[in-house]
C-alpha cells in the first residue's frame, strides 16, 4: 500500500509538471500584457566572432538608463568577446562579465559534450539563481541554451520570472539555427529579420519589419552619375532630389511621413510615363541607350518608395504592394538597359522579393500537363535528320559543326534538373509566378491578328498552356532566365557552344520558348549557331538547306527578310511553285534531345503538345 501511494504520488507530480509545461508553452505563444520597469537588469549572452558582433550592435540600441545593471555572460574560453566588451562598455560602470562553463568547444565529440553540458547546466542554473535577471537576451549561441532553458525550468518550479528573448541571427534568412530550433518553444519572444522565418502567424514570433527587400546595397553614388550623364535635364531635376531624399531616408533609418511618400512616388510615376513615351516612339532599335537607362533607374527608386510605403499600410496590403513592385522590376528588365556599372540591381531586387513572396503564395488547385506525343510519322516528301547519341565533343566537332550538318543530338542534358522538375507546373509557378513576362497572341507572327501583351508567368500558365480553348499564347523567343535567374539553376550550357565560328569566344543567347499545342514558328532562318533543347513536351520540325532560300520565298519587306512566305505543311504550290524544288529535312524533338541548327538552314517548328524548349545561339 505505502508503495503504491509513493507511485501514486510521484506520477501525480509528474503529471502536474507535464501540465505546468504545456501551460508555460501556451503562454509563451500568447501575446503577452506590458510590465512596467524603472530599469531592468539584463542577462546578454555572447558567443564568439560574429555572435558577438550582432548582439553588440542590438546592446547600442539599447537605453543605459532603463536596461541597467548589464551583465554579459561569455564561454570561459572566450577571450575576444571580453576583449571587445571592456571597449564597448568602457564608459558605462554599471555592468560586469560572468564567465560560463561551455556546453560544447568546438571540434568536440558529441558524447563528450554530455558532461559538458550538464557541468554548463550547474553553471548556468547557479547564475541564475545568483541574479535573478528580469531580461535574458540571446542570439544564437550554444552557450546561451543552458542558461534560457534553466530559466524557463526555474519559472516551472516558480522560482524566478525572467523574460527571454531570442534573436535569430541576420545570417538566417530560410532556417532557423540549430540554437533557434531548441529554443523557439522555450522563450518569451521569438525576434526574426527575415519573413521566410514568421510565415505561421505565431504571436510570439515576431519580424523586426526593418529587413529592406529592394534597398540592400543600393549604388547610390552609380545611380546619381546616371542621372548627372545621360538623363535628360527635365528628368534629371526630378530624380537626383529623390535619390537624396531615399539615401537620406535609409541611411538614417528615419521616417517619410505618407505626404512626402505619396509625392516621391507621384513623380517616379510621371517620369516613367515621360520616358515610356520616348520608348515607344519610332523603332525600338534606334530608342537611345541613355532612355532605357533613363526607365531602369526611375523603376529602381519607384520600388524602394514603394518597399518605404509598405509599413504605413495594413498587411493585407503588403502582398498587392511587393506584386506592385515585382511588377515594375520586370517592366524595368524588359523596357530599361542595365546599367553599365551596375547590371544586376533590378534582377537581384527580384530575387530577394520573389522569394518573399514565393513562401507566401498558397497554390491551392493542381495543375498538370498533357504531354503525350502523337504519332511520329515521317511525312511524304522529307527526309529524316540524322540522330547522334551523346557525341564526343571531337566528332561533334569534325562531324557536325564544321560542315554545318543540322542532326538530333540525345543523351546530351539528361542530367538536367529542368527535365524532371519543369514538367510540373506548380514548381514553374512557385519559382515565377508572380513575375511579369512578354506573350506573343496568335498562332504565328506572320499573321494579321497576331499581337504581344504582359502578363504574369502564373496567369500565362492558367490561361494559355492549360486551358486551350481561347487565343493562343506563346512566350517565345524571350530571355527568361536572365529575367528570372532561379531558373538557371536547373539546366547547364552545352559545351558543344565552346565551338565558336571565329576568334571572338561569346557567351550564347539562352531564349526560353513555353507554350500550349499548337504553337508555331514560321519557316525562317537565324544567323547564329542554334542548340535547340526540349525540356517537356513533344515538336515536330521542318529543315531546309540555305541554298534553297529562293525556292523559300522570303517576304521582301526588311522586317522580314528572314521568314519565308510558304507553309511546309500546307505549300500553295500554284503561288509558290519553286517550292517543289526544295529538298526538306524533319525530325520529332522529344524531351532531353537537342537539334543543332546550323546558321542560316530555314527551319519550320510545332508544338505537338504543350512544350518548354531552350535555345542557345551563338557565332
Amino acid at each position: 500500500m505505502t508503495i503504491n501511494f509513493i507511485i501514486y504520488i510521484i506520477i501525480t507530480i509528474l503529471l502536474g509538471l507535464l501540465i505546468r509545461i504545456f501551460y508555460m508553452i501556451y503562454l509563451n505563444h500568447k501575446i503577452k500584457p506590458r510590465i512596467k520597469y524603472t530599469t531592468v537588469k539584463t542577462f546578454i549572452i555572447l558567443g564568439s566572432g560574429g555572435h558577438t558582433t550582432e548582439m553588440l550592435k542590438i546592446v547600442e540600441k539599447l537605453d543605459n538608463t532603463k536596461y541597467t545593471p548589464r551583465i554579459y555572460i561569455h564561454g570561459e574560453t572566450d577571450k575576444i568577446s571580453v576583449e571587445k566588451l571592456h571597449e564597448k562598455e568602457k564608459n558605462n560602470k554599471d555592468w560586469k562579465i560572468i564567465p560560463i562553463f561551455r556546453s560544447r568547444e568546438v571540434g568536440q565529440s558529441y558524447l563528450t559534450s554530455i558532461v559538458t553540458t550538464l557541468i554548463a547546466f550547474r553553471d548556468a542554473f547557479y547564475i541564475l539563481f545568483a541574479e535573478n535577471p528580469d531580461l535574458i537576451l540571446c542570439n544564437g549561441p550554444g552557450t546561451g541554451v543552458p542558461l534560457c532553458l534553466g530559466s524557463f525550468l526555474m519559472q516551472l518550479l516558480f522560482i524566478n520570472k525572467s523574460k527571454v528573448i531570442f534573436i535569430e541571427s541576420f545570417c538566417r534568412v530560410k532556417t532557423f539555427s540549430l540554437t533557434g530550433k531548441i529554443l523557439y518553444h522555450f522563450v518569451d519572444h521569438v525576434i526574426v529579420q527575415w519573413p521566410n522565418l514568421c510565415t505561421n502567424n505565431d504571436k510570439h514570433c515576431i519580424m523586426t519589419n526593418k529587413t529592406p527587400l529592394t534597398s540592400i546595397e543600393i549604388p547610390w553614388n552609380i545611380l546619381l552619375q546616371v542621372c548627372n550623364e545621360q538623363l535628360p535635364l527635365e528628368i534629371k531635376a526630378h530624380l537626383i532630389p529623390m535619390c537624396n531624399t531615399l539615401q537620406t531616408h535609409l541611411i538614417s533609418n528615419g521616417k517619410i511621413e505618407s505626404i512626402d511618400v505619396d509625392d516621391l512616388l507621384l513623380i517616379a510615376e510621371a517620369c516613367l510615363d515621360r520616358t515610356w513615351e520616348e520608348l515607344n516612339t519610332g523603332h525600338w532599335k534606334n530608342v537611345p541607350i541613355e532612355q532605357r537607362h533613363c526607365y531602369t533607374v526611375c523603376s529602381i527608386l519607384k520600388c524602394i518608395t514603394l518597399e518605404i510605403k509598405i509599413g504605413k499600410v495594413e498587411r493585407v496590403n503588403e502582398e498587392l504592394t511587393v506584386k506592385e513592385i515585382i511588377t515594375q522590376i520586370d517592366k524595368g528588365l524588359l523596357l530599361g538597359a542595365p546599367l553599365d556599372e551596375a547590371p544586376n540591381i533590378l534582377t537581384e531586387m527580384a530575387s530577394r522579393l520573389n522569394e518573399h513572396i514565393r513562401n507566401q503564395e498558397n497554390i491551392a488547385e493542381v495543375l498538370d500537363f498533357d504531354v503525350d506525343c502523337v504519332s511520329k510519322e515521317l511525312l511524304p516528301g522529307f527526309k529524316w535528320l540524322k540522330r547522334f547519341d551523346s557525341p564526343s565533343m571531337e566528332s561533334f566537332y569534325r562531324d557536325i559543326f564544321m560542315p554545318k550538318c543540322p542532326v538530333v543530338l540525345t543523351g546530351c542534358i539528361k542530367h538536367w534538373k529542368a527535365l524532371k522538375t519543369w514538367k510540373d507546373p506548380n514548381y514553374l509557378i512557385k519559382i515565377a509566378g508572380s513575375r511579369t513576362v512578354p506573350i506573343e497572341l496568335g498562332s504565328r507572327y506572320t499573321e494579321e491578328d497576331w499581337s504581344q501583351c504582359l502578363t504574369t508567368f502564373s496567369e500565362f500558365i492558367r490561361s494559355h498552356v492549360i486551358k486551350t480553348d481561347g487565343q493562343i499564347g506563346y512566350l517565345a523567343q524571350h530571355q527568361l532566365f536572365d529575367q528570372i535567374p532561379e531558373l538557371k539553376a536547373d539546366f547547364s550550357v552545352p559545351e558543344y557552344c565552346n565551338f565558336s565560328d571565329n576568334e571572338n569566344e561569346t557567351y550564347p543567347d539562352i531564349n526560353a520558348w513555353f507554350g500550349p499545342k499548337g504553337t508555331v514558328s514560321p519557316l525562317h532562318y537565324d544567323p547564329k549557331n542554334n542548340l535547340l533543347c526540349q525540356v517537356f513536351g513533344c515538336k515536330q520540325i521542318i529543315l531546309y538547306h540555305p541554298d534553297d532560300q529562293l525556292c523559300l520565298y522570303p517576304y521582301d519587306t526588311k522586317l522580314l527578310s528572314n521568314t519565308a512566305e510558304v507553309d511546309p505543311l500546307n505549300p500553295k504550290y500554284d503561288k509558290f511553285p519553286e517550292f517543289k524544288k526544295a529538298t526538306g529535312y524533319m525530325c520529332y524533338l522529344h524531351p532531353g534531345e537537342m537539334l543543332y541548327i546550323p546558321p542560316k538552314w530555314w527551319h519550320y517548328v510545332v508544338s505537338l503538345t504543350p512544350s518548354f524548349s531552350i535555345s542557345f545561339w551563338w557565332s
